[in-house]
């Protein structure tokens, strides 16, 4: 009976959590691996019959490099990190970190596992010569009649080894012949089983371990040469999608233990196994270990660390060819020295603010009862002169980290940004471009500028009220949304305000639509791209792209990273002047600033906050450092958890505690005010300079060397006509 049941169980096809995948995107993908197909149908019979197909194949192979194989295997020397005064903050030995033990092909030829990956992946492994016309051929046809999704790939091990190995991954007919080639040239310089060792050792296997030896460690407990046929079988069915063959989920262990019972049947009819040892596998009950049993303890580092970190991956594929695999080797597992931008003074005092429950709840007793505690990030970014643009510290969460590698809400998340986009996206470029002054008077009144709804009022402001002739200042000062969104639409426009925006690091250029004024974008922002963004203005207007590390050398000392960052001027010295001027003036005079208002140093700032307050936001400089703070819930799983009205100033506060204590020490500057700033007494009805009749009046201060520089005097305001 229970066999039975086991057997019942883990029948049928793969289920997924569909939920979670878009249709478009599935028919999208189905499309293009359908187009891709057919191309490469077209150049097979083109090539077949000459002519045109043989010219392009020719092109794409002689385009196409050998691939580069990499020594792979454990590395005796640990990985050192270091922040920017040369003191190590973290190392990296083994598998710490990354999952993944080195085994020979001595070890894996005793055990069924290399038959098992042949029956599923590659029935004809021993005999081709890196590719298998047979399999490219049925994988296509499956591909056809099955709506642009096939039944089984057309990839063989030696082609999978190539893509492990150089990362080369897009479906193009181009990069398809050039792995063919790549495949061949592989298989003339390496033995099978030379090939096949690379194999299991680079293969995937789900939950960040690479190779089959720490794959069985991690879900059976044992060494490769113990395992069973069944379980053997089981390990193969992995790699063709590891997420979908997930032993730690429910859903992916049935979804493997189906696919097991593929490849058990695959190696019978391939004649590797007998009935009886086919039989005796399918009736075996498979014992899995926990993860708690399996996984060695990794080291808990630092938000910041595992940020570098991550970015170095990145950078080893981008910037030196590095596949993901031998990228993540090289970090863990090859002696790297990581010289990075982190000061200790600042990292520490975002940790200590991070640990204090009453900066994020004004009930903080009830924090720990509560389903979902709110969560913080921020980024903080040295503005001196010989450390524009370093990181010098973040933080992703609430409270003590205590996962390795986990979710990093400085880097990682992307949430809405409110009104805190409006300096960098509208009124910087409006001032840069000459559409406005900080004097420019414009009317907060009902407007409709929503074009899919023309007849509704909208912009709304959050009074839910309108205030009539207002200065850009004021309108800045106090996020005026209907100003924010006219001048956007009328006067800078979507094309140019995202230009600047994508020059400050924020690439939005599709996003036109009017609201994005008000920080309405399909894809949110973090806080390291947003603490980046707003160090313009404390740099005069030079934009210098944050970076985290200095160099990155190999375990001889070469340089295999150097960080040069991008500078560029982005506004004049004066635009950046003028916006931070206003800043400052928000934050020392509107009382929701207040919270922000540093003890010994002058500072500017923008909050933001989207609707129902699901994200809130503070983005503020000193002279010294810019920092951007997110504050509110993760609202997993669809839930939109509102931040209490009580709370929505919190991430100010959490700014203020961190600058607070970096800039203890250091003595009080002011923000550097270019000679052609002037100050201007204006008309606070017309914008223009005011004459001796104009009935409110205020100070404003201009760029003396723009066109638009007030020259005029109010002729609105009159003297009295004489009593009669």
């Amino acid at each position: 009976m229970a066999k039975k049941e086991f057997r019942r169980r883990v029948s049928g096809k793969p289920t997924r959590h569909t939920g979670m995948v878009s249709v478009f995107k599935v028919a999208g993908n189905a499309l293009r691996h359908l187009f891709t197909a057919v191309i490469v149908l077209i150049l097979i019979a083109s090539f077949l019959l000459g002519g045109l197909g043989f010219g392009m194949l020719s092109g794409y192979i002689a385009t196409a490099t050998p691939v580069e194989i990499a020594d792979i295997k454990s590395s005796s020397e640990p990985t050192y990190v270091y922040d920017r005064n040369g003191n190590e903050i973290a190392s990296f030995t083994g598998s710490s970190n990354f999952q993944r033990e080195y085994v020979q092909i001595a070890t894996i030829k005793p055990t069924w596992l290399d038959d098992a990956f042949i029956a599923i992946e590659d029935e004809r492994y021993e005999t081709h010569q890196g590719i298998d016309p047979r399999r490219i051929g049925s994988a296509v046809f499956s591909m056809l009649v099955n709506a642009g999704t096939p039944t089984h790939g057309g990839s063989t091990i030696s082609q999978q080894v190539v893509k492990m190995l150089s990362g080369a991954n897009e479906e193009s007919a181009q990069r398809k012949v050039q792995e063919w080639y790549r495949a061949i040239e592989l298989e003339k310089v390496k033995s099978k089983d030379e090939i096949m060792e690379l194999y299991c050792n680079l293969v995937p296997m789900a939950n960040n371990y690479l190779g089959v030896q720490s794959a069985a460690k991690a879900y059976f407990g044992k060494d490769i040469s113990d395992l069973s046929l069944a379980e053997c079988a089981f390990l193969a069915g992995i790699p063709n999608l590891p997420s979908i063959y997930n032993p730690r989920t429910e859903s992916g262990r049935r979804n493997a233990q189906r696919r097991m019972r593929i490849v058990l049947q695959n190696m019978l009819d391939q004649e590797m196994i007998s009935k009886e040892e086919h039989e005796a596998a399918l009736n075996e009950e498979l014992i899995f270990v926990t993860e708690e049993t399996s996984r060695q303890s990794s080291n808990i580092n630092s938000y910041f660390v595992d940020a570098v970190i991550q970015q170095i991956i990145q950078d080893l594929q981008s910037r030196r060819g590095y596949s993901l695999t031998l990228a993540r080797l090289a970090v863990y597992q090859q002696g790297l020295r990581i010289e990075t931008t982190m000061d200790p003074k600042e990292q520490d005092a975002l940790t200590k603010t991070f640990q204090k429950s009453e900066l994020f709840s004004s009930n903080p007793e009830a924090l720990p009862d509560i389903p979902e505690p709110p969560q913080a990030a921020m980024t903080v970014i040295s503005n001196m002169p010989s450390q524009r643009g370093q990181v010098v510290g973040l933080y992703g969460g609430f409270g003590e980290k205590t996962t390795a590698m986990g979710w990093n809400r400085a880097t990682q998340n992307k949430r809405q940004p409110g009104s805190s986009i409006k300096p960098i996206l509208v009124y910087a470029p409006a001032i840069e471009i000459g559409a406005a002054t900080a004097g420019t008077v414009m009317m907060d009144e009902a407007k409709h500028l929503d074009p899919q709804n023309p007849e509704k009022e909208w912009p709304q402001n959050v009074t839910k009220s309108y205030s009539g002739a207002r200065t850009l200042r004021d309108a800045l000062k106090y996020s005026i949304n209907t100003i924010a969104v006219d001048l956007y639409v009328n006067q800078v426009t979507p094309q140019v305000g995202l230009s600047y925006l994508r020059a400050l690091g924020i690439d939005r250029h599709e996003e036109t639509q009017p609201a994005g004024a008000i920080g309405a974008f399909g894809e949110g922002v973090n806080t390291y791209e947003m603490a980046g963004a707003y160090s313009v203005f404390a740099n005069q207007g030079v934009y210098v792209e944050p970076y985290m590390y200095t160099k990155v050398l190999d375990q001889d000392g070469r340089v295999l990273l150097e960080n040069k960052p991008e500078i560029r001027q982005v506004f004049t010295p004066e635009t950046a002047y003028i916006v931070t001027d206003i800043l400052q003036d928000a934050v020392e005079t509107v009382f929701w600033f207040a919270p922000g208002r540093l003890d010994d140093q002058v500072s500017a700032g923008k909050t933001g906050t989207t609707d129902n307050i699901i994200d809130t936001w503070y983005c503020g400089y000193t002279p010294y450092y810019t920092g951007a703070v997110w504050y509110g819930y993760d609202n997993n799983n669809g839930r939109r958890t509102s931040v209490p009205e009580v709370d929505r100033y919190n991430g100010i506060g959490i700014w203020a505690d961190v600058m607070n204590q970096i800039h203890e020490g250091k003595e009080s500057a002011e923000f550097e005010r270019p000679a052609n700033v002037v100050t201007r007494t204006i008309c606070a009805t017309t914008g223009l300079l005011a004459n001796p009749y104009c009935e409110e009046t205020t100070t404003e201060i201009f760029d003396r060397s723009r066109s638009n520089f007030p020259t005029y005097t109010c002729d609105l305001h009159q003297a009295p006509p004489p009593e009669t």
